[in-house]
Protein backbone atom coordinates (compact mmCIF):
# COMPACT_ATOMS: atom_id res chain seq x y z
CA UNK A 1 0.00 0.00 0.00
CA UNK A 2 1.39 3.71 -1.09
CA UNK A 3 1.02 6.22 1.45
CA UNK A 4 1.21 9.48 0.63
CA UNK A 5 3.42 11.86 3.35
CA UNK A 6 1.79 15.04 4.39
CA UNK A 7 4.48 18.32 4.81
CA UNK A 8 4.28 17.47 8.06
CA UNK A 9 5.56 14.45 8.09
CA UNK A 10 8.48 15.48 5.28
CA UNK A 11 9.43 18.45 7.45
CA UNK A 12 9.49 16.56 10.95
CA UNK A 13 12.13 13.88 9.33
CA UNK A 14 13.92 15.99 7.98
CA UNK A 15 14.56 18.02 10.90
CA UNK A 16 15.29 14.14 12.89
CA UNK A 17 17.79 13.88 10.04
CA UNK A 18 19.38 17.03 10.69
CA UNK A 19 19.14 16.65 14.33
CA UNK A 20 21.02 13.26 14.10
CA UNK A 21 23.59 14.95 11.50
CA UNK A 22 24.41 17.54 13.77
CA UNK A 23 25.13 14.94 16.55
CA UNK A 24 27.66 13.03 14.58
CA UNK A 25 28.81 15.83 13.50
CA UNK A 26 29.34 17.51 17.19
CA UNK A 27 31.01 14.27 18.32
CA UNK A 28 33.16 14.22 15.19
CA UNK A 29 34.62 17.89 15.41
CA UNK A 30 35.23 17.00 19.15
CA UNK A 31 38.37 15.29 17.48
CA UNK A 32 39.58 18.34 15.25
CA UNK A 33 39.50 21.19 18.18
CA UNK A 34 42.32 21.29 20.86
CA UNK A 35 40.03 24.01 22.59
CA UNK A 36 38.81 22.15 25.82
CA UNK A 37 35.62 25.26 26.65
CA UNK A 38 34.66 24.92 22.60
CA UNK A 39 34.75 20.39 22.79
CA UNK A 40 32.66 20.88 25.83
CA UNK A 41 30.15 23.16 24.71
CA UNK A 42 29.93 20.48 21.50
CA UNK A 43 29.47 18.19 24.73
CA UNK A 44 27.06 19.98 25.92
CA UNK A 45 24.90 20.65 22.60
CA UNK A 46 25.03 17.10 21.19
CA UNK A 47 24.11 15.87 24.57
CA UNK A 48 21.25 18.63 24.56
CA UNK A 49 19.97 17.69 20.78
CA UNK A 50 19.67 13.77 21.41
CA UNK A 51 16.95 14.44 24.11
CA UNK A 52 14.96 15.24 20.69
CA UNK A 53 15.79 12.03 18.73
CA UNK A 54 12.95 10.40 20.61
CA UNK A 55 10.29 13.29 20.84
CA UNK A 56 10.73 13.79 17.02
CA UNK A 57 10.68 9.76 16.15
CA UNK A 58 7.41 9.65 18.50
CA UNK A 59 5.81 12.26 16.94
CA UNK A 60 6.41 11.13 12.84
CA UNK A 61 5.05 7.74 14.33
CA UNK A 62 1.90 9.20 15.37
CA UNK A 63 1.69 10.69 12.19
CA UNK A 64 1.94 7.52 10.53
CA UNK A 65 5.00 7.88 9.49
CA UNK A 66 8.28 5.89 9.98
CA UNK A 67 11.26 8.30 11.21
CA UNK A 68 14.51 8.46 8.70
CA UNK A 69 17.78 8.13 9.40
CA UNK A 70 21.19 10.20 7.62
CA UNK A 71 22.78 8.75 4.55
CA UNK A 72 26.06 7.33 6.37
CA UNK A 73 27.89 8.29 2.84
CA UNK A 74 27.21 11.71 2.81
CA UNK A 75 28.20 11.85 6.39
CA UNK A 76 31.42 10.05 5.93
CA UNK A 77 32.29 12.41 3.19
CA UNK A 78 31.53 15.67 5.01
CA UNK A 79 33.46 14.60 8.13
CA UNK A 80 36.38 13.32 5.73
CA UNK A 81 36.96 16.47 4.40
CA UNK A 82 36.28 18.16 8.10
CA UNK A 83 39.24 16.28 8.64
CA UNK A 84 41.46 17.36 5.78
CA UNK A 85 40.93 20.37 6.66
CA UNK A 86 41.82 20.16 9.84
CA UNK A 87 45.00 18.34 9.22
CA UNK A 88 46.14 21.54 7.08
CA UNK A 89 44.85 24.34 9.18
CA UNK A 90 47.10 24.75 12.47
CA UNK A 91 44.60 25.82 14.36
CA UNK A 92 40.66 24.44 12.85
CA UNK A 93 38.45 25.88 15.83
CA UNK A 94 37.51 28.60 14.16
CA UNK A 95 36.41 26.85 11.12
CA UNK A 96 34.68 23.89 13.12
CA UNK A 97 32.50 26.92 14.97
CA UNK A 98 31.38 28.50 11.61
CA UNK A 99 30.37 25.06 10.37
CA UNK A 100 28.31 23.99 13.31
CA UNK A 101 26.75 27.84 13.43
CA UNK A 102 25.73 27.82 9.72
CA UNK A 103 24.69 23.97 10.15
CA UNK A 104 22.89 25.39 13.36
CA UNK A 105 20.97 28.22 11.11
CA UNK A 106 19.98 25.89 8.78
CA UNK A 107 18.17 23.67 11.48
CA UNK A 108 16.39 26.68 12.74
CA UNK A 109 15.21 27.23 8.82
CA UNK A 110 13.69 23.46 8.56
CA UNK A 111 11.67 24.10 12.18
CA UNK A 112 10.45 27.65 10.95
CA UNK A 113 9.31 25.53 7.60
CA UNK A 114 7.67 23.13 9.70
CA UNK A 115 5.51 25.48 11.20
CA UNK A 116 4.38 26.59 8.23
CA UNK A 117 2.80 22.91 7.51
CA UNK A 118 -0.65 22.17 9.51
CA UNK A 119 0.99 20.25 12.38
CA UNK A 120 -0.70 19.36 15.56
CA UNK A 121 -0.55 21.02 19.08
CA UNK A 122 2.07 18.53 19.80
CA UNK A 123 4.51 18.83 17.02
CA UNK A 124 4.09 22.78 17.34
CA UNK A 125 5.48 22.49 21.11
CA UNK A 126 8.26 19.81 19.61
CA UNK A 127 9.13 22.32 17.33
CA UNK A 128 9.07 25.36 20.05
CA UNK A 129 11.02 23.55 22.19
CA UNK A 130 14.00 22.42 19.49
CA UNK A 131 13.85 25.77 18.25
CA UNK A 132 14.63 27.19 21.38
CA UNK A 133 17.74 24.81 21.76
CA UNK A 134 19.21 25.20 18.59
CA UNK A 135 18.82 29.17 19.20
CA UNK A 136 20.45 28.84 22.48
CA UNK A 137 23.49 26.59 20.43
CA UNK A 138 23.87 29.67 18.24
CA UNK A 139 24.19 31.86 21.13
CA UNK A 140 26.77 29.54 22.87
CA UNK A 141 28.90 29.20 19.96
CA UNK A 142 28.67 32.55 18.72
CA UNK A 143 30.16 33.68 22.27
CA UNK A 144 32.65 30.77 21.69
CA UNK A 145 36.47 31.62 21.38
Amino acid sequence: MFHLLSDTEVALNEILVACRESVDHYEDAIQLVENPAVTERFQQIAAQRKLFFKRLSVAIRELGDLPSVPDPDKETGEMILHHLGAAFTPDYTNEVLAQRIEREQQLLELIRNARDTDANENCRTLLDDLSTQVTDAIHLLSSTK
